[in-house]
Formats: structure tokens, sequence, C-alpha cells
């Protein structure tokens, strides 16, 4: 761990000069909040630093048998380094495009998490679940990556219940060498690059270890996050009226009038609350 978050400190270090001397930033939707127009140029991408030091760690090491989640990762930093890049593209990838790689990608490895643990005793069902797990954390993740330091701290305290196995050292210790920079005010975001591969891995560590069932318990504000969104658009689509002031729900409370560092803590404080009951609840 503690390797990893050096290299993560460092190379995410790298990563925001890189990027600043490149001239890019993240751009800023004018219709969100207005505090988050002061935002506008911040470099993002930084999934690529932390995820690239995490890897480095948990090669040193040596692997184990949990390295194949490193594929289903690549596979989905690649996919949100294309929508972080969308903006630079002749075609940004559709939502329809994005979820079908995502489908995709989680299907193969669900065809391979099937041959490690068992849920039901039909496989087919299996390979449901892990689908629906794989791609419901890797768009929750990219919800909750809203907020400075907000996905780093939740995705943090979800990882501390597998620290015992090096790929979730390594990964813990490559997200708190970025939140070092992530924290407010953030001089980096981790962009879907990270969020997306950080919620597929995530999601994988629970599958593999036979916590499938506890996921949605202790990240209970990636689930709140993309059932606010969810809402929002239903809620909408019949009544032309919104049921929160703006969806992912962060953003519900930011017009409400909580500080942005303050949703980042109550939310973090959330998920601890919540992985403490999943974990040592006796479910």
């Amino acid at each position: 761990m503690a390797l990893a978050l050096v290299l993560a400190w460092f190379l995410t270090a790298v990563w925001i000069a890189f990027m600043k001397g490149l001239g890019l930033g993240k751009k800023v939707r004018e219709d969100g909040p207005q505090t988050h127009l002061a935002k506008e140029g911040t470099p993002s991408m930084g999934g690529v630093a932390f995820l690239l030091a995490a890897f480095l760690a948990y090669w040193a090491l040596g692997m184990d048998e949990l390295r194949g989640l490193w594929l289903l990762g690549l596979g989905f930093a690649l996919l949100g380094l294309l929508d972080d890049l969308s903006g630079s593209l002749k075609r940004p990838l559709r939502a329809r495009e994005k979820l079908f790689f995502q489908t995709l990608m989680a299907l193969v490895f669900a065809l391979w998490a099937v041959r490690q643990v068992a849920y039901t005793p039909w496989p087919i069902l299996d390979v449901l679940l892990i689908l629906l797990a794989v791609v419901g954390a890797a768009n929750a993740f990219n919800f909750t990556d809203g907020l400075d330091g907000l996905l780093a701290s939740v995705a943090a305290i979800l990882l501390l219940p597998f620290y015992p196995l090096p790929l979730a050292q390594t990964l813990l210790g490559g997200v708190l060498g970025f939140l070092w920079h992530n924290a407010p005010r953030a001089k980096v975001f981790m962009g879907d690059t990270g969020s997306q591969a950080l919620g597929a891995m995530v999601a994988g560590l629970f599958i593999l270890t036979g916590k499938l069932w506890l996921l949605p318990l202790a990240a209970i504000v990636p689930v709140l996050e993309v059932l606010s969104v969810v809402a929002q658009v239903l809620y909408f689509r019949r009544t032309g009226k919104r049921l929160f002031r703006m969806s992912p729900l962060h953003h519900h409370f930011e017009l409400s009038g909580w500080e942005e560092a303050k949703i980042v803590f109550r939310f973090a404080l959330l998920t601890a609350l919540a992985t403490a009951l999943a974990f040592g609840g006796g479910l």
C-alpha cells in the first residue's frame, strides 16, 4: 500500500503538470452548480496516474489469483478515457454505445467469475447478477464522482475490508495518493477513466470474495446517487417537474445550501457506517 501511495502521489503530480502543459482541463457544465464554474480548466483523467501506480505496486508484489480484475479495470479505464476525450473526438460515444461496451466487458468477466464463485444454483443467473453488479457499480461510481474528494473517499472506505488482499492494498494506496491532490480544492479530477475502472474493480472484489450481497449496503452512497438520477428522469417525464433540485444526489444537497466539503465528509461517514454494518452486522 505504501509503495502504491507514494507512486500515486508522485505520478498524479506529474500528470497534473503534463495536463497543464498541454493546456487541457475539465469543461464544467454551465447548467450545474455555479460554484463549480471556478473549477473550469482543472486537469482531469487523473485515474490514469493512480491506476498505473496501483498496478505497478501490485506487479512488484508478484500479483495473485485476483490479477484478472486488472483486465476488467483496464477495459473500463479505456472506455472511460474515450468518454473523457469525447470533446476531442469527431463523434463522441453515445450513452447506448457506452452501455454496450460496458455490458460486453462485464459479460466476459462474469463468465470467468462464475468459475470461481457461485451465488445461486444456476450459473446463468450468477452471470446475470455479476454482469448487473459490474455495470451498475461502474456507472454508480461515475455518478458519484462530482465533488472534490467524494468518490476517492468513498472508494477508500469500501476497500478497507479487503485490506489483507494485495490487490486491495495497492488499489487503496493508489486512491489515497490521488486523494492528496483531489482533496478540496482539487488540483485534479479522476474523470471517467478512474471512476468507471474503480467501480468495476471494487464490484469485482466483492464478487470474487463471495461478498456480492454486501455490495448494495456498503456502497450505499453510489447506490443513492444512481437511484437519484433514475428517479429524477422518471419523475420529470411523468410530471414535467423535478423531484430533486438537481441530480445526482450530491448536487441536490449543494443547491440546498450544504458546503461541498460538508457533503463529502457526511457521505464518507455514511459509507463508513454502511460498510461497518455490512461486514460486521452479521449479514
